[in-house]
């Protein structure tokens, strides 16, 4: 589970929303276009692999070399002739081809058995000069010359641009010519692209190849497949078209059912059985007469057969192309996309899958879960034999951006709450826990520290005079925030606890790099105590416009406060129920110690009184100090020295008042019984001594064993 899951149903609603509203936004607008990339790959992966309706007849190396594709025009004729014969239905001619051709050459008129060419040549007739005049060669005269039946058969390329009124018969002979059917030969055999030039599309025009020949063989499966319009697109220069399915490009004419690929030399041969024998393999079917030879790239085209990932990166051959394209009419087996509400359900899913995963688990989850998502939506573009344009990108966006409303609102959480523990936890505590892996506890430690504890006298009175909790409340914020900060930013301190008007530091320190832990609080405990007097001096004047006057100048007049420092072992670590809210928290005697020792300034005339392990930093830093005696504390039967510290310039710490005071103090702990003269000075001092004298709380050894708090 995740550390912070979001719980609110109508954020996580709206996150879902937003983000299967996106995901359809992308598919709506970008179509396929960003998904060619895989698939591509999966139609590669699916590729057809049979021709049941067509054949491509192609002008094969067994058509000797020297034969050019215009002299080699009447193998294409006669091909033509017993394809008809042997029942094929109908025939494309996938070439431009000119209508006035030079008669007067040779033309190849069939192949022998023996790979031999027959050949048309021109004839020589001798005119009135007696010099030989060259004549058309019989094929020459009409190089596609078919009888009537077959020419009902046969369509072809449109003709070169300049020779499409020329008359018919000039390729076809009189015969032929004659019996044209009224919509003509031509079809077209334009590529169809969609702002990319791979061509991935068929055009479906009527006047296109692919519907002519689709229509010649099988009009009711052409004109069904035809009404299928939903997944029908629209593309450049605004022609109807459809994805096509294709097959691996062949570089070899090979005379297997699953793929005719047909050489144009056993369809011519001069042998008319053998050739027959070939032809009957094209009953029922389509034929496209390829010009070129299977290698020649002039009419290659690029397709996903050449782009695609893992494909056999092959140009495919125009009459291939076109062979698919009628292969996918006829079968209506073109790649689909799934229908809209399928999709809608498919963006809704992603969305909401990743917004759940997102919120209760940990992010390796999240990504591991669109890592799956993106592979079963491949994996569908692949095994799905029909639909398999499926909107991969756009549900991995919508997935995404599921993925990334989810962590978002974690890192503002994280952020908010960042913001909040260095609000509630020292950045020393911070910085040591954030270390920690996610499952693992922090290991209490025992550390040498020095303790600071300040109390506030007069709180008890302070809080009957304003009576109202948000009123006190204010007024210990205030307090705070003027006296405190600096423990923790100038002095490094670290904050242990705020108890009411309490407060408490500490520094920790390891080994016996101790001095500037030391240095460090008895500074801070200096400039606390000036910091806490300008700020108890200033309460009349700083809340005039909120209390009475009167009740500002009782509260001045009473309020002070007692610094404690001492240093000591103490226990550092976490403190509360296991599963409930903990602390980072200290124990040890050094606390106690130190609450004792500041309870003491309300009995003598100081602000700072401190133990005897500090004394040492205490005069390298230059600092006055009054010793107060060795006391042990109620409820500690070890003693401590006490001294008393202040600012230089405290009239308090005058080093003659000192003396005197420390002698009068040395007197009284030897139990003499002549004292001199203690200071008026310190009369609070001696007023508290001559009290814990009365009751008996000197013992022989000279400490002072108290009995109260």
């Amino acid at each position: 589970m995740h550390e912070l899951p979001l719980a609110n149903a109508k954020l996580l609603a709206l996150f879902i929303i937003l983000s299967a509203l996106s995901g359809w936004t992308i598919d709506y607008f970008s179509g396929s276009k960003t998904d060619y990339w895989i698939h591509d790959a999966g139609l590669v992966y699916q590729a057809r692999t049979r021709w049941t309706d067509i054949a491509v007849v192609v002008l094969d190396e067994k058509v000797p070399i020297q034969v050019g594709r215009t002299q080699a025009l009447p193998l294409f004729a006669k091909a033509a002739e017993r394809l008809v014969a042997a029942g094929a239905k109908g025939i494309f001619l996938d070439a431009r081809v000119a209508k006035e051709i030079e008669g007067r050459m040779p033309y190849a008129t069939c192949i022998e058995t023996n790979g031999e060419v027959r050949w048309s040549m021109p004839r020589c007739q001798a005119n009135a000069a007696s010099q030989c005049q060259v004549l058309n060669s019989d094929a020459g005269n009409a190089p596609l010359r078919m009888s009537p039946e077959t020419i009902t058969h046969f369509t072809v390329a449109p003709y070169l641009p300049e020779q499409q009124d020329l008359p018919d018969f000039l390729l076809y002979d009189f015969d032929a010519a004659a019996s044209i059917p009224p919509n003509g030969l031509v079809v077209y055999d334009r590529l169809v692209t969609k702002s990319n030039p791979v061509a991935r599309w068929m055009d479906l025009s009527v006047d296109h190849a692919a519907i002519r020949l689709a229509t010649s063989v099988d009009p009711e499966r052409a004109l069904a497949s035809l009404a299928e319009t939903g997944q029908d697109e629209v593309c450049d220069k605004g022609f109807k078209c459809r994805r096509i399915r294709l097959s691996r490009p062949l570089y070899k004419p090979q005379l297997t059912t699953d793929r005719l690929f047909m050489p144009l030399s056993s369809l011519a041969s001069c042998d008319r059985d053998t050739a027959l024998h070939s032809a009957r393999l094209t009953k029922g079917k389509a034929i496209i007469f390829q010009v070129t030879s299977p290698h020649e790239s002039t009419d290659a085209i690029i397709t996903p057969m050449t782009t695609a990932l893992f494909g056999p990166n092959l140009m495919t051959p125009g009459a291939q192309f076109l062979a698919d394209a009628v292969e996918t009419l006829l079968h209506s087996d073109h790649p689909r996309a799934p229908t809209a509400w399928i999709k809608i359900v498919l963006f809704l899913a992603s969305a909401t899958l990743s917004v759940l995963v997102g919120a209760y688990l940990r992010q390796p989850f999240l990504w591991l879960t669109g890592g799956l998502l993106g592979v079963a939506l491949a994996a569908l573009c692949f095994l799905n034999s029909t639909v398999q344009l499926w909107p991969v990108t756009a549900t991995l966006a919508t997935f995404i951006l599921g993925a990334g409303q989810t962590i978002g609102t974690h890192l503002l959480i994280g952020f908010r709450e960042g913001k909040l523990i260095n609000q509630y936890m020292p950045k020393q505590i911070h910085s040591m826990l954030i270390t920690l892996k996610a499952h693992e506890s922090f290991q209490n430690r025992r550390s040498q520290a020095v303790v600071l504890i300040s109390d506030l006298a007069g709180y008890t009175t302070v809080t009957g005079v304003l009576k109202e909790p948000e009123h006190v409340l204010n007024l210990i914020n205030d307090y705070l925030n003027e006296t405190s900060f600096v423990l923790q930013d100038k002095y490094q301190g670290w904050l242990e606890a705020y108890v009411g008007d309490m407060v408490c530091y500490y520094w920790p320190f390891t080994g016996d790099n101790k001095s500037p832990a030391y240095q460090n609080a008895l500074q801070a405990a200096l400039e606390l105590s000036l910091l806490q007097k300008h700020f108890f001096s200033s309460v009349p004047e700083r809340y005039a416009h909120t209390f009475d006057a009167q009740a500002l100048q009782h509260i001045s007049s009473i309020i002070s406060a007692g610094i404690g420092l001492t240093s000591g072992v103490v226990v550092m670590g976490d403190l509360g129920p296991r599963q409930g809210v903990r602390k980072f928290s200290i124990l040890g005697d050094p606390i106690n110690l130190a609450a004792r020792i500041e309870s003491l300034t309300r009995l003598f005339s100081t602000d700072i009184i401190f133990t005897g392990d500090l004394i040492e930093v205490a005069l390298t830093l230059g600092l006055p100090t009054r010793r107060l005696g060795r006391v042990s504390v109620k409820g500690r039967k070890e003693p401590e020295m006490l001294y008393a510290v202040g600012n230089p310039g405290d009239k308090r710490f005058n080093a003659d008042a000192i003396d005197a005071w420390e002698q009068w103090l040395a007197a009284v702990e030897q139990h003499a019984g002549q004292l001199p003269d203690c200071p008026d000075l310190y009369r609070k001092d001696r007023d508290t001594i001559d009290k814990w004298l009365a009751r008996k709380l000197l013992g022989d050894d000279g400490v002072w064993h108290l009995d109260e708090k």
